[in-house]
């Protein structure tokens, strides 16, 4: 009773934070798909509070979010992957779309990586066809990772090339080419695409497999965090309310691809010394081993700081956020 109290009262602050920014005239409508997941059903009630109107596409796989179903938002339950999402989107005609839905996890996508490139791969086309055929769109984000850099040296740029080193980036990455070759080819999406590529997004509704709601739940009962390889893989984070206003702003002014990081830093091993510091408490934990995964992931963030973005929350102050 008390989470859905504090979720109204959420949704409360976000309209008004952004009543002013409402266009006038006609409501917007836009189109999310894999609304009900972790990061964008946060995006969904954004969108909501926003006072657009907002229609969510989403299969309600693992890791979804469906209690945020309230009725203030239309829900078609349909995989994207399905061909008949884009007769939905269609007859939507929405004025922007956000193409989110995605099997996003890796060690799935090493165990099947058949369903997870076809899955993707024919979302993003289902997607990207609707699209071109819209008389109404203002702007399509395609929602990719930063993973389809693959191991980073140094912190990547957009305009470098992608190297993707495992089925789900390869997917994502594939969906960038598309994106890319739609806008080029079609007259309809010219101009009217961008991408965005995430670090590690952490907070509230986050599926309990990843490595936050792992040590947030060794801190609450003591169970062990499984540390793969010395504990050595680093990852940039930043919190999930960071999250829907740069969206919206991509949505806004934005055009061809942005990395989104605080470019704030980790090992897994650093991390959890991290957390230890900011809660006072000592974390266990067990060696692991996970095949497959790349060991350093950073980006430059300067195209979106660029764009006028200015995040919400530091890392130290959304990780205490998270844990308090």
């Amino acid at each position: 009773m008390i989470s859905l109290f504090l979720r109204f009262i959420k949704i409360k602050i976000l309209h008004a934070r952004n009543a002013l920014r409402a266009p006038s005239g006609k409501t917007p409508k836009i189109v999310i798909t894999g609304g009900l997941g972790f990061i964008f059903s946060h995006v969904t009630e954004y969108f909501v509070a926003k006072g657009w109107d907002v229609v969510v596409i989403d299969n309600l796989s693992e890791g979804s979010c469906p209690e945020i179903i309230d009725g203030s938002f239309v829900h078609y339950r349909h995989h994207m992957a399905d061909p008949e999402v884009v007769g939905i989107m269609l007859k939507e005609n929405p004025d922007y779309v956000i193409h989110a839905s995605s099997v996003t996890d890796v060690d799935y996508s090493i165990r099947e990586p058949y369903r997870t490139m076809r899955k993707n791969v024919l979302s993003t086309l289902h997607v990207f066809e609707a699209c071109r055929n819209l008389p109404n769109l203002k702007k399509l984000i395609y929602v990719s990772t930063d993973e389809v850099y693959g191991e980073c040296e140094h912190k990547m740029h957009e305009g470098e090339i992608m190297l993707p080193r495992n089925p789900y980036s390869c997917a994502k990455a594939t969906g960038s080419l598309i994106r890319v070759a739609y806008e080029n080819t079609y007259p309809t999406l010219k101009d009217k695409t961008a991408e965005t590529r995430f670090c590690n997004v952490f907070g509230e509704r986050q599926d309990t497999r990843k490595i936050m709601p792992i040590i947030k739940r060794a801190i609450e009962t003591g169970k062990p965090v499984p540390v793969f390889d010395e504990g050595g893989s680093y990852r940039e984070y930043i919190h999930i309310d960071n999250i829907p206003p740069v969206v919206d702003l991509i949505l806004e002014n934005g055009r061809g691809v942005y990395n989104v990081t605080l470019n704030d830093g980790y090992t897994v091993a650093n991390l959890i010394k991290k957390v230890e510091q900011v809660t006072g408490k000592k974390i266990p934990t067990t060696k692991s081993h996970r095949p497959g995964i790349d060991m350093k992931y950073q980006m430059d963030s300067a195209r979106i700081r660029e764009l006028g973005w200015k995040p919400l929350y530091t890392f130290e102050e959304g990780l205490k956020k998270y844990l308090g």
